[in-house]
């Protein structure tokens, strides 16, 4: 597998993005948690979140893990 070198800002793009990724799972757990979101809402949140987030890495040239 070869990997794509990211530009300084490529990287700090993707950093970014990936930071905002793990704020929204950490609200959506966390509403969740208190009840304040179905468990099928918040699955389906976090679905939606990981499908982008695949999209965004396929974008940058990052490739998916094989297994």
């Amino acid at each position: 597998m070869t990997l794509k070198v990211l530009s300084p800002l490529a990287a700090a793009q993707f950093r970014s993005w990936l930071q905002q990724y793990a704020h929204r799972v950490g609200i959506t757990c966390a509403l969740e948690t208190g009840g304040k979101l179905a468990p099928e809402v918040a699955f389906a949140q976090l679905e939606a979140l990981w499908q982008t987030l695949e999209q965004e890495a396929a974008a940058f040239g990052i490739p998916e893990e094989d297994g």
